[in-house]
This record gives C-alpha cells, sequence and structure tokens, in this order.
C-alpha cells in the first residue's frame, strides 16, 4: 500500500499534529516518511529599505534555525516511534516544493490550521493548494485531532 509517506511541517502545533498522525500511519503500516520544512523567499512579504538590509541575514539565519527546529522535533518523534525517516529543508514556494516532492511518496499527510471566514482567502492556504494540485493521495488532518 503506502510505502513512503511526505510529511510537510511548519513547526505550527496544527502541522505537529499532521505529523504524529502520519507516523501512526507509517508505523502501522511499516512505511518510511519524508519530513519537509520548505524555507519560503521573504521576496515581497518584507519590504525592504536601506535600513532594514543589515537585518535581512539575521532573519534568514532564524527562519533556518526555526526549520531545522521544526524538524529536529519531527525526527525525535519518528526516532521514538521507531519509524524510518529522512529530513528536508529546500527553499522555494511552499507549494510548489510540496507537489515536486510529493512526486516521489505514495501519500502525504498535511495539516490544515482550521482558518474560517476570510482568513484563507486573504492569507491563503498551502494545504488547500496542494489538495487542489496533488496527483498524489492527501491525508488532512484537523488542528485539534484527540490523541
Amino acid at each position: 500500500m503506502y510505502q513512503s509517506i511526505l510529511l510537510p511541517t511548519d513547526g505550527s502545533p496544527a502541522a505537529e499534529a499532521g505529523v504524529q498522525e502520519g507516523l501512526r500511519l507509517a508505523k502501522a503500516l511499516g512505511a518510511r516518511v519524508a519530513f519537509l520544512y520548505v524555507l519560503e523567499p521573504l521576496g515581497p512579504r518584507l519590504l525592504l529599505g536601506p535600513e532594514t538590509l543589515p537585518y535581512y541575514q539575521a532573519l534568514v539565519d532564524d527562519m533556518r534555525k526555526e526549520g531545522l527546529a521544526a524538524l529536529d522535533r519531527a525526527t525525535r518523534m519518528a526516532e521514538e516511534m521507531g519509524v524510518g525517516f529522512e529530513a528536508h529543508l529546500p527553499e522555494g514556494r511552499a507549494a510548489e516544493v510540496i507537489l515536486k516532492e510529493a512526486e516521489k511518496h505514495d501519500l502525504l499527510v498535511m495539516a490544515t490550521h482550521g482558518r474560517t471566514g476570510l482568513d484563507p482567502m486573504l492569507l491563503g492556504s498551502v494545504t488547500q493548494e496542494v489538495v487542489r494540485r496533488s496527483s498524489k493521495p492527501i491525508l488532512v488532518v484537523p488542528h485539534r485531532v484527540k490523541e
């Protein structure tokens, strides 16, 4: 059935719920997992003026540290559960990177942040875009999963 499961994370509690569910499924199936934390370009999200340039590299470094910390938490969970894993920290637009990486796996397990109202329209939703565009099966985990 599913031998390779992609588990994207952004380090949020919702994403970690998705990681936990994905790991439970992988353990039950004897599958391996690949953790993915995408470093998005700062580009239009950050208005850079000359006064902010000295801080740009520090911000990039902080984002990388955040990604490594999220991957570290995920890999520790996998080790505790005895699930084989690999971890990746690529750069790019999250949905695009996830869709490309998904082609190498049998299943994706992703969390949803459970936004309502205008929030998803204004902010966009990586999970929503991946679900719309992926040719692979996706298990979408709601933010409030009970253990």
